[in-house]
């Protein structure tokens, strides 16, 4: 069984019964049904087998409407209505629009989780029109403080991870920069992040091919201004449907998150990453940040998503030591990385991996020692293959 359920709700009254009464037993992902198109894609993008819809009984036809509207397109989501007072010709004309159920908030709370967890057992038991698209890894790249260079460290993640996994499909996500660069790379892509988001419509692999420029043979960039408006509210379930959208047409997306925003992008997307790594100086005050961010991000990630942490300029012989850090972290340094600041700025201004200077550098070595350790199980199967472009 899925642990989110969809809640189409614009009441406060009938979101804040939910909350009360079921949040325990599932995530609950609330939005409003002032965009039906939303709701629909929402609800394909998460597969969620049980739509929650709260019910006006002054206004039950937008009820009705989106009803109908999740139905068509997803005929296997299992519809529960939620109301205040019903009457029985509103519950027919619920039940008439292919609702299962009808919970009623003032009398209903101490049956509603297990009249959900039947509907939810039966939908996941029933056999499905088509099988749904296989999804990606996504790996999240997070720091407690934006004075961490998460631009570079992805740089040079995903361009070893490219080597590591040849043959893979591979989307760079830089959610915080300019629209013609991403990280320090030079960006000729048609489209950005926030642009997918606001179209609102399917993102396909013609779309992919056309839009997004392929930086090596299976590596495709993609950048993005993504602002706070984006991650609050209705707007926050648009970004849910373009990741998983993009993570049905890629074996990997790895996304960089701007420090102002690691909370809310856990929120919008945490349950689905598949992997998170934490990148920090050996600085105190950023070590004990990164300890905050640790414990914060267990209320939005699964339990057994790995969790990473890499230290980025490292000196051995400085006073914190890696064992200061873990102390500290209560957590294994999985990665340390050097500061070599001669190659840095040498890759930064040619808008380059560090591997592909000339002289060949720890930091590249580690990182490469990293990747084969944190990427090698659980690896994905190729969904499509890319054209190759013409030469």
């Amino acid at each position: 069984m899925s642990e989110s359920i969809i809640c189409v709700a614009d009441d406060v009254g009938a979101r804040v019964w939910l909350e009360r009464v079921l949040e325990s037993e599932w995530n609950l992902e609330f939005l409003s049904s002032t965009d039906l198109s939303r709701v629909s894609r929402l609800v394909q993008a998460t597969g969620a087998p049980v739509v929650l819809v709260a019910i006006d009984e002054n206004d039950a036809n937008r009820a009705l409407k989106v009803f109908a509207a999740i139905q068509k397109a997803c005929p296997n989501s299992q519809l529960i209505g939620v109301a205040h007072r019903l009457s029985q010709d509103l519950l027919l004309s619920i039940m008439r629009a292919g609702a299962r159920d009808c919970l009623v908030t003032g009398v209903d709370a101490d049956t509603a989780r297990d009249r959900i967890r039947r509907i939810a057992d039966s939908a996941s038991q029933a056999p499905t029109s088509a099988p749904s698209a296989s999804r990606g890894d996504i790996t999240l790249v997070v720091s407690a403080s934006s004075l961490v260079d998460t631009r570079f460290f992805c740089q040079n993640f995903v361009a070893e991870l490219n080597e590591y996994q040849a043959g893979k499909t591979i989307l760079a996500v830089d959610s915080n920069s300019e629209a013609n660069r991403t990280f320090y790379f030079d960006n000729l892509s048609r489209l950005t992040l926030d642009e997918l988001i606001s179209r609102g419509d399917s993102i396909d692999r013609s779309l992919v091919e056309t839009a997004l420029e392929e930086y090596r043979e299976g590596l495709r960039l993609l950048s993005g201004e993504i602002s706070s408006e984006l991650l609050k509210g209705d707007a926050s379930a648009d970004l849910y449907i373009t990741i998983s959208q993009l993570a049905t047409l890629f074996d990997h997306m790895v996304i960089r998150v701007d420090a102002a925003h690691t909370g809310e992008w856990l929120r919008a997307i945490g349950a689905n990453v598949s992997r998170i790594i934490t990148v920090t100086h050996p600085v105190v005050d950023q070590v004990q940040a990164t300890e905050t961010l640790l414990h914060e991000m267990n209320e939005w990630l699964a339990p057994e998503c790995p969790r990473y942490i890499a230290v980025d300029g490292y000196e051995k012989r400085a006073s914190l030591s890696l064992s200061d850090i873990e102390k500290t972290l209560d957590h294994k340094c999985d990665l340390a990385l050097p500061l070599e600041w001669r190659y840095r700025l040498d890759a930064m201004n040619a808008g380059l991996p560090i591997s592909n200077l000339l002289h060949k550098s720890t930091y590249h070595r580690n990182m490469g020692g990293f990747i084969r350790k944190c990427c090698a199980a659980g690896e994905t199967r190729r969904k499509f293959t890319f054209k190759r472009a013409a030469v």
